[in-house]
């Protein structure tokens, strides 16, 4: 219920945005992910390696008055995570899958056959089915070799036997070029604020950051 919610609530701040400007545009992203978890645990800082993935989502871009500054809201489909073991007949990672909301004001440049633009704002991510993967390489003499798959559903909450908070939110800083048909790529940076583990103890400390390269469409370009 509650991810429902978090949706229609977007979809509602969108389409006021959208009648907010004739100059308002929509369009589409997607991209790579390449995300890691930081802190510690137990007095030993986390040192895992990253993790690839994949987003994609919608994006408004509605100019700010006559100024070069315009309000860029969008909803992502984002993978996040870190690698827990990587070797040649075995990988662990945990997969996490989040709907993100970021929120970014943005400076444009002028241009003739595009523009640069830079900025940031604040993101919140809502928890969507996540799990730890782990892939082992059975080799057997008298069949080719394949990779054996388990997984295991990642438990959001905060109860003592939760592996993740679910709800995230951090800040987000993006910076690209578009042309004025409408296409761009932009580059983003996720830094997670806050502190995902369930209960809290000491100096333990877990937090999501994400690096992102994302192609964009924006439609009705003026």
């Amino acid at each position: 219920m509650k991810k429902v919610l978090f949706i229609l609530a977007v979809s509602v701040l969108c389409l006021q945005i959208d009648g907010f400007s004739q100059k308002t545009r929509v369009g589409v992203a997607a991209g790579i992910t390449s995300a890691n978890m930081y802190g510690e645990i137990g007095g030993e800082k986390i040192q895992d390696d990253s993790k690839t993935g994949i987003t994609f989502g919608m994006i408004l871009d509605a100019p700010l008055g006559k100024s070069k500054i315009s309000f860029q809201p969008g909803l992502h489909y984002v993978q996040k995570g870190r690698s827990l073991v990587k070797t040649n007949s075995q990988k662990d990672w945990i997969a996490l899958r989040y709907a993100e909301l970021q929120a970014n004001f943005l400076f444009n440049t002028g241009g003739e056959k595009g523009n640069f633009f830079i900025g940031g704002g604040p993101a919140v991510a809502l928890d969507f089915p996540s799990a730890r993967i782990s892939k082992t390489l059975v080799r057997d003499p008298d069949e080719p070799d394949y990779w054996l798959k388990a997984e295991t559903n990642i438990n959001f909450g905060k109860e003592s036997n939760s592996d993740f908070k679910g709800l995230d939110y951090g800040a987000n800083l993006v910076t690209g070029y578009r042309l004025k048909n409408g296409f761009s790529l932009a580059v983003n940076y996720t830094i997670g604020i806050r502190n995902l583990v369930p209960v809290e103890n000491g100096s333990d400390e877990i937090r999501n950051h994400c690096f992102g390269i994302r192609l964009g469409y924006l439609v009705n370009n003026k």
